[in-house]
């Protein structure tokens, strides 16, 4: 073996070993780890490299809602507009990240633009999951920034925001609270000053949603209007996504709003 084939070989292996590493670590951040964006922009690389689906770092924070990796990525010559229209807003607000939306928002993001598409607002974002307090946070962060609790989706738009096969229905944010939100979040909305007796494009009130979602009694005596009640001595407490813990909830934090 000559002399130059070895260093040829050693710089190969150098290159390869760096190489490694570095992908190593970007797949370590985008499954989660999003601390790492310290140590990687520390070894010298890009605020703005993208992992092995195109991701960004930014992107990969903003998912796991990582505000501290964010400001520090933005420090380091990345921009909020990486994370795409309104600046991610929707998306922060659909994964339940009150600090992430509360960021965003006093970075310029619109609490009320809604999709080009559905017509879906950050509001409707946020009412997706069934009995998650994580979003009743959002819901706080995203009407004291002045979130329209009676903005109206475009009825009969396919939706990312649900699974498959679904489609809007010209439903206000009530009318998902109503399916899937707590009783908090259906507070929150009222007290913003929520239409109770909203119809979506089939003619159906946020009390119709809860009472096809079998919701318990208590969510539908708050969404009762006109000559609709629930008899008193009903007392059913089924509902789904039940399941949370007192440290889950300690653990959400609490946003500051004034």
């Amino acid at each position: 073996m000559d002399k130059y084939g070895w260093r040829r070989r050693a710089t190969d292996f150098r290159w390869y070993t760096s190489n490694h590493s570095e992908t190593n670590m970007l797949n370590r951040i985008s499954d989660g780890r999003t601390d790492l964006v310290f140590d990687y922009l520390a070894a010298g690389h890009a605020a703005d490299s993208k992992d092995r689906d195109g991701v960004s770092l930014i992107e990969s924070c903003a998912y796991y809602g990582d505000v501290s990796a964010i400001r520090f990525l933005l420090a380091n010559g990345e921009s909020l507009e990486s994370l795409g229209d309104n600046l991610g807003l929707h998306g922060a607000a659909f994964h339940g990240h009150w600090r992430l939306c509360q960021f965003l928002i006093e970075r310029g993001s619109d609490v009320n633009r809604p999709l080009p598409d559905t017509a879906e607002t950050p509001l409707h974002a946020a009412l997706t999951k069934p009995n998650r307090p994580a979003y009743d946070l959002v819901v706080r962060v995203l009407l004291a920034n002045g979130a329209d609790a009676n903005s109206v989706t475009k009825p009969s738009v396919e939706t990312g925001d649900f699974m498959r096969d679904c489609s809007t229905r010209a439903e206000t944010p009530l009318h998902r609270a109503a399916a899937f939100g707590t009783e908090a979040a259906i507070q929150l909305l009222l007290d913003a000053g929520a239409t109770i007796d909203a119809k979506d494009v089939n003619g159906d009130s946020p009390l119709t949603w809860a009472s096809w979602h079998a919701r318990p009694d208590s969510v539908l005596r708050m969404l009762c209007y006109a000559d609709f009640s629930v008899h008193p001595e009903r007392k059913s407490t089924f509902d789904h996504g039940r399941g949370w813990g007192a440290m889950e909830i300690f653990l959400l934090g609490k946003p500051h709003l004034t």
